[in-house]
This record gives structure tokens, C-alpha cells and sequence, in this order.
């Protein structure tokens, strides 16, 4: 065979990763401690749904560590209303190589809850470096901090030697040797094709050129070779050999040094594969993923940054001056907490505007996190950074909404307000100067015709009266300005004085009142508003006189239940559907069928009912049936506790 003299050893050390010029060691590591220290949570399923990789940044989302989930199916904890549906998305990512899709879907975090998650996932199962699919989850308000290295393999420190005299058919082997290779000596090979008996056919023509130029050379040997174990696998053994002179300074023998290196191989094997299919989820991540040194400079950015910035990675991170490039209203809160986190914190997270490529601004969420020594330096930063405009339109356009509503709303209600003051004054002239018409109290009108258009413009002032109070009471508590005078009442007067001002309504129309008060209601010692819940009672008899037919009954009752009192109105009226109960309490609603009943009122009766049952801190309950009536119920605490419904105060 040919002399090899310029052949050089083989290095067993790993090889660094550079990229363009900047040298990053252990890139497998590097990869793994962007994904793992992203808030995102990276998740990788098999084509059955099973997981098979959970990133430690679930325990921070959901409150479980990634170990559970490991194993199982990804549907087991979704929730029952999208778990068809992403099965159905599921199975065809499965199917189509290549495929990706966005869905959003909720999980149970440990105390209880729901959270809401947004996942990209890929069908990644043709991809030689990672076959699974991949799920990357976003919105993770929280994460901690993940490990930034791999456990190396447990390796066993085994070594043997060996001695192979020149001229002589095979080397000789010792025991050490043949333990390592879990081999009897007999079993070693002592023939001129040792090399074919024992070296992986890969790497046989390797070695035993190496040794023959190690013989004409005096070169050192150093490689790593696989040899053929007792149980039949291959074992990674270091060889470490040197030219043995003779008496002549000639070389008479090769000696060297043989290590199990097995576990050290398989290691490393991971690792490369663990680089490459971390690199393939940092690149194939929607977010920005960048690296960031202690001073600053960055390392690291993933491809993403092109479809958010318009600028690829290379011309990123060539850019002088990307705080210029920030919005000129974000840069001094920007810097202020960039200043901040590196000094003291260990998390940063930022909203702000960057300038795309292209001119316009682009608003963004950057999480950043410190990884630092065992006294607190700052070693290195993992960011990420996702584009957050259409979730910034979206909050800027109901904040815009909101403002409007809430004018319009104050509008209304200043209208309503003014609007009653306004026409409450004359009101009440053309309601007592009828009223003196009709009584004829400066003298005789002179015909019959007379009294009776007095009459009907006194009634009419009266109903137009009630409206005007009614929407300017409606105005007040829209507007939180109601004012309750609490004092103490008897719910037997409250009771007969609001049915002493529609029992001249119940008699025209043909209707028998009941008044039903138990004792202990009688003697309840009751702080409300006077007026305010004469009103409730007042309304709700209306109602009932104005629904219920000749000859129909109304019962007012009053009872005292546990910490209050219960005022009940029941007729035996036309009843309301079940479907329409809902609106009753609602303003200006009717659900009257009967065109001339819905003329005589405004729908008001009910939701001022309502609104004052609430300003008392009480409730009210609606139950009817179709021609059979209907029955409302007020619940009132022994003293108001003056709360505002959740309606009024919007």
C-alpha cells in the first residue's frame, strides 16, 4: 500500500457551529435553550396523536409538569366543544406531508380553569431529523427557565491495549481489550485479516491505512473505529496508537491505547440530531427567535423575522442602529426597561413599534429572558418577539367604540333629563288647571260637554305625567345618579296605599283585589325607600289591572322570607309566553300581542320594577303561563344595601 505521509489525525472533538464568522459551541445545546426558554410551549406528536416530546414551558401555562402528558393523546385534555374538530384538523395534517394549519382551542390548567391556546402545527413526519408533527402553542403569559444543555450520556471509563509487532499477522490483543468488547481472548482474531474479522466493513481500509503509515511514518494514530462486540453490535472504540522504535531506531511495533467511546458516540449522534431538529422548530417557528450576547450584540435570529420586518436574518442582524428604527414615542420606555432587565431582572416583556422594511411601523410583544452565571452575570439572552398589530387595531377600535357609546349613552341621558324637566312644567299647569275645570271651581262651565274634555285632558296630562317620570326615573339610574332616601316602612301601609291608586282602575274593569300580608311581614322592621317601592308595587298592579280581563282576580301578597321580604302581585291575566319572559324586564319592551294594550304603555313599567328592586340590593322573578296569568316577585333585604344592577352601571 502507498505511503501516506501527509495524512493528518483525526479529531475526535465535536466541530463548532459557526454562522457567518460569529463561532457558537455546542449548536444542538444553543438550539434546545431557544425552544425551551420561549414562552411558547413546543410540543411533537406521532401520527396517532400520542405525544412524544412536551417542552417544560406547559408547567408555567397550565400548572403540570410536561412528564403527564408524555405518552398520552393530545385530545384527552382539550375541551369536549373543540375536540372534534381538531381530531378532524389533526387527521388531516396526518395525512398531507408538509401540511400546517392554525387553530385555537382550550386546555384545563391544574386549578381548575380553562385556558385558551393558539397552536401552529406542521406535518413534520417525513423530515428524516425530527419525524413528528409539530405543535408550537403561543399566548403562554408565563415560563420558566429551562435547562441550557443536554445531559451527556453516562459513559464507563474501560480501556485496554494492545502491541503489534511489524511483521507479525495481527496485533496482540489484552484482556482489557477483549472485556471492553465483552469477548474471550480466544475469540480475537490472530490472522493477517484480523481487521476483517473484528473492524466494521466501513472502516476497515481506514484503519489499517492508518496503521501502515503509522509503521512508515512514525505518525500517531489517533481515530475512532467500530469494532464487533460479543453480542453481535458494533462498539465505538478510540484508538490512541504510537510507533515503538527498536534498538536501531527503526520502528519495530505499534502501541496503543483502546477506549470504549460507545456511549460518547451516541451522545453525540443525538446531539447533532437534536441540533438539527431544533434548528428546523426554531426556524419553522412563526415568532422571532433571537439570541442576544452580554453586550448586546445579537447572535442569533430566526427566518421569521422577514415575514414580520421584511428583513431576512443576514440583513437583521447587519443593521446599524435598530434602536433608530424604533417608534420615537416607545424608545425611552424601551431602553428604560432594556436597562432594567439586564442589571436586575430575569424577564422582560415590551409592547412597541418597529419600523418595517418597507417604511411603515409594525407593533410588536418582545419577551426577553436572562440566562445568567451562579453570581448573577448576565451570560446570555433568549428572546422572542411576535407581531401583535391586528391584536393592537382590534383593542385600539373597541376603545375608539367604547368612547362612543359611553358619549352616546351620556347624551341620551341628558337629553331624556332635560327633556323631562322641560315638559313636566307645563304639564302639571294643563293637569291643574283641568283639574279646576273639572271640578268647576269658579263656577258652572255651562255643558255637560265641557266637563267631560276637562276630564279627558286631565287624564291624559295624568298619563303623559307618569311617562315623563318614568323615563326621567330611567335616566337617573342609567346614569347612576338615583339617590335612594331610605327610612323605616310598614309593608301593610306601602302595600294599601298602592292599591288605593289603581282600585278605581280594578273596579271599571271588572276586577276583585286581594290583600294577603302575614304577620311576620306586617312586623318586619323594613329600611327602603318610601317612594321607590310604592312605585314597584304601583307598576306592578298597573300591569297586572291592564292584562287582567273582567271578571279576573289580583292578589297583592307580602311575606317574610329568610333575611327579607317578598311582595308578590299575581293575576289571572292572559299570561306571557316562556320564550318572552326574558325581554319583560328589559326598557321600553312589550310583548303584547294586543295592539290597543301596547299603546297604553311604554314598556318601562317592568324594567323600573327592576332597576329599583336592585338599586335595594333585592331581585325579582317572573313566572306565567298563557291564559293562566301571571305572578312577579320582589325580593327585598330588611335594610337596602343601595347596589346598582351590572346593567344600570354600564
Amino acid at each position: 500500500m502507498a505511503s501516506r505521509k501527509n495524512a493528518k489525525p483525526e479529531e475526535s472533538a465535536v466541530p463548532s457551529w459557526r454562522r457567518d464568522g460569529v463561532l457558537v459551541p455546542d449548536g444542538a445545546r444553543f438550539y434546545r435553550a431557544l425552544v425551551e426558554n420561549a414562552g411558547d410551549i413546543v410540543t411533537l406528536l406521532d401520527r396517532h396523536s400520542t405525544i412524544i416530546y412536551q417542552s417544560p414551558a406547559i408547567k408555567e401555562v397550565l400548572g403540570y409538569g410536561p412528564e403527564p402528558f408524555v405518552g398520552m393523546s393530545v385530545f384527552d385534555g382539550v375541551h369536549r366543544e373543540d375536540r372534534d374538530r381538531l381530531e378532524k384538523r389533526f387527521q388531516e395534517c396526518a395525512r398531507s406531508p408538509g401540511w400546517a394549519s392554525m387553530e385555537t382551542f382550550r386546555l384545563p390548567h391544574r386549578d381548575g380553569s380553562w385556558r385558551w391556546m393558539e397552536a401552529r402545527t406542521k406535518n413534520l413526519l417525513d423530515d428524516p431529523d425530527v419525524g413528528a408533527i409539530l405543535c408550537i402553542s403561543r399566548d403562554v403569559t408565563e415560563a420558566r427557565r429551562l435547562e441550557h444543555q443536554l445531559h451527556e450520556a453516562e459513559r464507563l471509563a474501560r480501556f485496554g491495549h494492545w502491541r503489534w509487532t511489524k511483521g507479525a499477522p495481527s496485533p496482540v490483543w489484552s484482556e482489557g481489550f477483549a472485556k471492553i468488547l465483552d469477548r474471550a481472548m480466544i475469540s480475537l482474531p490472530t490472522g493477517g485479516d484480523w481487521h476483517s474479522d473484528i473492524v466494521h466493513p466501513e472502516d476497515r481500509n481506514e484503519l489499517l491505512s492508518k496503521f501502515l503509515d503509522a509503521f512508515e511514518a512514525q505518525e500517531t494514530v489517533l481515530c475512532v473505529t467500530r469494532f464487533l462486540a460479543g453480542d453481535g453490535t458494533y462498539r465505538h472504540i478510540k484508538i490512541h496508537a504510537y510507533a515503538e522504535p527498536d534498538a536501531r531506531n527503526e520502528i519495530g511495533a505499534l502501541v496503543g491505547l483502546a477506549e470504549d467511546v460507545t456511549q460518547e458516540m451516541l451522545a453525540r449522534e443525538a446531539l447533532q440530531r437534536s441540533e438539527a431538529k431544533y434548528r428546523l422548530i426554531a426556524e419553522q417557528a412563526s415568532d422571532i427567535i433571537h439570541h442576544i450576547a452580554p453586550d448586546s450584540s445579537l447572535l442569533y435570529m430566526s427566518p421569521s423575522v422577514e415575514g414580520v420586518l421584511g428583513y431576512t436574518p443576514d440583513d437583521f442582524m447587519k443593521l446599524k442602529g435598530a434602536g433608530e428604527r424604533v417608534h420615537p414615542d416607545d424608545l425611552a420606555r424601551l431602553s428604560a426597561g432594556y436597562r432594567e432587565f439586564v442589571h436586575e431582572r430575569d424577564m422582560l416583556r415590551l409592547e412597541y413599534r418597529f419600523r418595517h422594511k418597507a417604511g411603515h411601523y409594525v407593533w410588536l410583544e418582545t419577551t426577553m429572558r436572562a440566562v445568567r452565571e451562579a453570581d448573577g452575570t448576565l451570560k446570555e439572552i433568549i428572546g422572542m418577539t411576535r407581531d401583535m398589530s391586528e391584536r393592537k387595531k382590534h383593542e385600539i377600535d373597541l376603545m375608539d367604540a367604547r368612547e362612543r357609546a359611553e358619549a352616546a349613552n351620556r347624551t341620551k341621558s341628558r337629553f331624556l333629563a332635560n327633556m323631562s324637566h322641560e315638559l313636566r312644567t307645563p304639564l302639571n299647569a294643563i293637569i291643574g288647571f283641568s283639574d279646576m275645570l273639572k271640578l268647576e271651581m269658579f263656577g258652572k262651565l255651562g255643558n255637560a260637554r265641557y266637563l267631560e274634555y276637562a276630564q279627558l285632558i286631565n287624564e291624559s296630562g295624568g298619563l303623559l305625567l307618569d311617562l315623563i317620570s318614568d323615563i326621567l326615573d330611567m335616566s337617573k339610574i342609567e346614569a347612576g345618579k338615583y339617590e335612594l332616601h331610605c327610612e323605616p316602612v310598614k309593608a301593610e301601609e306601602i302595600v294599601e296605599q298602592a292599591l288605593k291608586l289603581v282600585s278605581g282602575r280594578a273596579e271599571e274593569g271588572g276586577l276583585t283585589t286581594l290583600v294577603r300580608i302575614s304577620p311576620e311581614a306586617a312586623n318586619l322592621p323594613l329600611i327602603a325607600d318610601e317612594r321607590a317601592l310604592k312605585q314597584i308595587l304601583i307598576n306592578l298592579l298597573s300591569n297586572a289591572v291592564k292584562f287582567t280581563p273582567r271578571g279576573g282576580q289580583i292578589v297583592v301578597c307580602a311575606e317574610a322570607v329568610d333575611g327579607g321580604i317578598r311582595f308578590r302581585v299575581e293575576d289571572t291575566g292572559r299570561g306571557i309566553a316562556k320564550d318572552h319572559i326574558p325581554r319583560l324586564a328589559r326598557a321600553f319592551e312589550q310583548v303584547s300581542s294586543d295592539a290597543e294594550l301596547s299603546k297604553q304603555g311604554t314598556g318601562l313599567g317592568l324594567a323600573l320594577v327592576r332597576s329599583l328592586t336592585e338599586l335595594h340590593g333585592g331581585s325579582i322573578l317572573i313566572e306565567s303561563e298563557l291564559g293562566k296569568g301571571t305572578c312577579v316577585s320582589v325580593n327585598l333585604p330588611i335594610v337596602a344595601t343601595r347596589t346598582m344592577s351590572a346593567n344600570a352601571a354600564d
